[in-house]
């Protein structure tokens, strides 16, 4: 499959962007979030959304993919396991060439944890390179970790399994053995909240 680095990302969506008719708001998730609003550098081959896309913006696709010859896939992933309130804390992206596309990335720490409950080894790379330019808070992570993911599906135990190795990836030993304590009780948390 091919990959796609940031600038043929944001070169292809700028080219959208001029073929739009109207505005077009979208939530951009995944790899192509990570590097596109938090300066990941590793490759990506698709975007992926958290939105429908309109119409009107599949037409500018197109047109912009036939324009730049670059075919990035763009899908809507209607399976998406983000944190309960990511949505209160979307970012958008601030590109002066566009302008009818508005694109929203989840905040850093609901990206991690997106992309935490999968926990593949491309995975734990791209949150590696979120936290070298845009550091994360561990305090965040536990408290979102504990209060927002109990609705996720999968094992829970290899969920958390998945979070500590990101807190081990990114924080120090010490810091660890701090989140094992404090997350000790989420495996019974996401128990309790599949029973109610």
């Amino acid at each position: 499959m091919k990959q796609f680095l940031p600038e043929e990302l944001i070169q292809f969506l700028q080219k959208t962007d001029e073929f739009l008719s109207t505005d077009c708001e979208l939530i951009v998730i995944g790899g192509a979030a990570a590097s596109l609003a938090y300066g990941a550098i590793r490759t990506t081959t698709d975007i992926d959304l958290a939105t429908v896309p309109p119409e009107h913006f599949l037409t500018a696709l197109k047109l912009a993919s036939k324009e730049t010859g670059l075919s990035i896939p763009v899908s809507y992933v209607g399976l998406h396991e983000p944190p309960y309130a990511y949505e209160d804390r979307l970012t958008v992206l601030r590109n002066p060439a566009f302008n009818k596309l508005h694109l929203y990335m989840p905040e850093r720490h609901d990206l991690a944890l997106m992309k935490m409950v999968r926990g593949y080894e491309n995975d734990i790379q791209v949150i590696e390179e979120i936290h070298q330019n845009h550091p994360f808070k561990l305090e965040i992570f536990v408290e979102r970790f504990m209060d927002e993911m109990t609705q996720v599906s999968g094992n829970p135990t290899y969920i958390r399994l998945n979070f500590l190795l990101v807190v081990e990836t990114l924080f120090s030993a010490e810091r660890v053995e701090e989140a094992k304590r404090i997350t000790a009780k989420w495996t019974a948390l996401y128990a309790q909240d599949e029973a109610d």
